[in-house]
């Protein structure tokens, strides 16, 4: 027996149509049925993605009209969206993923290295690369808050330049001579 397709009107064996568990034929063919299927979960998807993505969006703006200190910081964000990614890990996986899903020598490729080295570049400027606070000396420690609190010093104009230079000077840890 054949059957007409109620999506692409091909008659076509029973066989290319699913039954049902009561014994009839689903009116489309098991191939429109699949296409019919997957373009609905992707719908499904998009939608469940854009309803994130403008909860994201809301309460971002709800913090940011606020303002203040509930504006969020760019490392909370980041922090935020690589959660989504799963982690660092999880984003540097789907960067990998775009990365050899992409033509070699294509634009995208380039255009997502010269992003990598941007963003490499702009980690080390903010101090990035300074290894982390847990593994820091006490000496190293000590250097740094001294370096800081001058900064802070001469910021709000508590001490001149040339006073922070003598004091800097006076505090500065004495070389060690090594041995004798």
């Amino acid at each position: 027996m054949k059957k007409t397709c109620i999506e692409c009107k091909q008659e076509l064996p029973e066989t290319s149509f699913h039954r049902s568990a009561d014994g009839r034929m689903h009116p489309k063919c098991k191939t429109c049925r699949s296409s019919y299927e997957r373009k609905r979960r992707k719908k499904k998807k998009d939608s469940r993605l854009d309803a994130i993505e403008q909860d994201a969006v809301d309460v971002f703006c709800k913090a940011a009209r606020l303002g203040g200190s509930t504006i969020p910081h760019s490392a909370e964000l980041i922090e935020v969206l690589l959660e989504y990614f799963g982690g660092v890990r999880g984003f540097g996986n789907v960067f990998m993923k775009q990365y050899y899903d992409s033509p070699p020598g294509g634009a995208h490729r380039t255009k997502m290295l010269e992003t990598l080295v941007r963003l490499v570049n702009a980690n080390t400027a903010m101090g990035g690369a300074k290894k982390p606070l847990s593994v820091w000396t006490e000496d190293e420690l000590e250097e740094e808050l001294r370096q800081r609190l001058m900064e802070t010093a001469i910021t709000l104009k508590a001490l001149p330049v040339s006073r922070a230079v003598e004091v800097l000077s006076e505090t500065a840890p004495a070389e060690d001579p090594g041995p004798s």
